[in-house]
């Protein structure tokens, strides 16, 4: 019976590290992903998770941002501006993150690393069939 119990608590241990280092990765992938306080065009901002999507418009505005669409996130919304420093008036109004915004690829691990696709997109397909 205590070999079954040692084996569950190696099995966490396990569980816990991966999933330390899975942060640990995120969390430098978030901040290479960031863009600089100069940076414009069409961005999403996160703001601070307790914000209702009320507050986070409110704030988005503020910096005479255009919207570009809601997302399901109450905090995270894509804008755009042409005006130099929109990254530095977003954060300046609260928001936590400013990512550029780009659409889904599979190439990009859902668009999280803020990368540019590993492949080329060709015609009006943007993912390529495997198999």
């Amino acid at each position: 019976m205590s070999g079954r119990l040692g084996l569950h608590w190696i099995a966490l241990g396990f569980l816990g590290a991966v999933l330390l280092v899975w942060a640990a990765i995120f969390g430098l992938t978030l901040r290479r992903a960031a863009l600089p306080d100069e940076a414009t065009g069409k961005v999403v901002a996160i703001y601070p998770f307790g914000w209702s999507k009320e507050q986070s418009t409110a704030a988005a505005f503020a910096t005479e941002a255009r919207l570009v669409r809601e997302t399901w996130l109450p905090n995270a919304i894509e804008l755009s501006s042409d005006d130099p420093g929109f990254a530095e008036r977003l954060r300046t109004n609260g928001a936590i993150g400013v990512y550029r915004a780009q659409p889904f690829d599979v190439f990009t691990l859902a668009g999280c690393t803020g990368m540019l696709p590993a492949l080329p997109r060709s015609g009006p397909q943007s993912l390529r069939r495997f198999g």
